[in-house]
């Protein structure tokens, strides 16, 4: 029978895997039953109750502790650490020390500005499915360094809002070929309108129809059909949550 170790090693390697959380709640049951409780609860996605709440505040705070110090925040899903808030450097010094105890999916960057070229080498970039690089100003040549890493295979979800992204920056992003399962960008408040656009609003609240900016045309055009300029993205008044798509 493996061990809690050999158990939480394998939900590193495979963070999607929700039954690997549920065995490895079984492993613990005996000796953090609460941990355990938690996992249970959270896999269920149902509402979590007054007493459910005061379990989640016991235990957080201790599930990330063997590198909480590197960490700004980070928050709990399906039962375990999977989106943390690093700055820049940090994550360039430890990112990958972070991956090796906590089964991180969902990365968000501050102070980050200036370092994505050495962002892009972490090899800890491979377990995201999200990064959010939201108020960074990372500009036009920062994106392009960003889409040139290797390692963005499984990111599905890229938050970009306020980064100071132009046009350079955008056709950088359609013309990558090392983003094949992205899916949706945040490119909200930058000086580009790139993304399918919601427009008017009807009676039940949702735009009357969606527009694809001229320069989303032009990259599809250029590029081809981009999951990420699909037009259903418009429809979407607040953007789309990175566990959504």
């Amino acid at each position: 029978m493996a061990t809690p170790a050999e158990i939480y090693a394998a939900v590193l390697a495979a963070p999607d895997d929700l039954e690997l959380r549920r065995r490895y709640a079984d492993a613990i049951e005996a000796t953090d039953p609460e941990h355990a409780q938690l996992i249970r609860l959270d896999l269920t996605g149902a509402r979590p109750t007054r007493d459910d709440v005061r379990l989640y505040r016991r235990v957080t705070p201790r599930l990330a502790a063997p590198v909480a110090h590197l960490l700004v925040d980070w928050k709990v899903r399906n039962g375990l650490v999977e989106s943390v808030t690093m700055t820049g450097r940090a994550f360039v010094d430890h990112g990958d020390e972070v991956s090796a105890h906590l089964p991180v999916r969902h990365l968000v960057l501050v102070e980050a500005a200036g370092l994505m070229p050495e962002v892009a080498g972490v090899a800890s970039l491979s377990r995201l499915v999200a990064l959010d690089l939201r108020n960074n100003p990372v500009g036009d040549d920062g994106l392009a360094a960003l889409v040139g890493s290797p390692y963005l295979g499984r990111l599905r979800w890229l938050g970009l809002a306020h980064c100071g992204i132009g046009p350079a920056g955008a056709e950088a992003l359609a013309a990558s070929r090392n983003l094949p399962a992205l899916r949706y960008v945040d490119l909200r408040r930058n000086p580009v309108e790139v993304t399918a656009e919601g427009i008017g609003q009807d009676i039940d609240g949702k735009p009357m129809w969606v527009e694809m900016p001229a320069l989303g045309q032009e990259l599809i055009a250029r590029y081809g059909p981009l999951s990420w300029l699909d037009v259903q993205w418009g429809w979407r008044w607040l953007g789309v949550g990175w566990d959504e798509v």
